[in-house]
């Protein structure tokens, strides 16, 4: 990257996050197996995404609620980036599979 680049990359401040929440949630998340967007979340991608309400696996939750809770998002919002991701992903493999 240049400097100017470098200038303009956002940097989410994690001092107020707890060592502990690193300890006991974002440690063991990078150390277990990942899966598929769609496992990540318990939304089946054959059916209508929006009509399926996202159910993150437990640490999934707790990793994204870190976020999603220093962004302020509402449920509704937070129900909302989970289904936009999916229907990228989902988009983007179809596109992917018509080549």
């Amino acid at each position: 990257m240049d400097g100017w680049q470098l200038k303009k990359l956002l940097i989410i401040d994690t001092s107020n996050v707890s060592s502990e929440l690193c300890k006991s949630v974002i440690s063991p998340y990078f150390i277990r197996p990942m899966y598929s967007l769609f496992n990540e979340l318990n939304i089946n991608p054959k059916q209508p995404i929006r009509s399926q309400k996202p159910d993150p696996l437990p640490d999934r939750k707790a990793l994204d609620d870190v976020a999603f809770d220093t962004l302020g998002l509402t449920p509704a919002e937070r129900d909302e980036v989970y289904w936009a991701v999916c229907e990228l992903v989902k988009n983007r493999l179809e596109k992917a599979k018509s080549v």
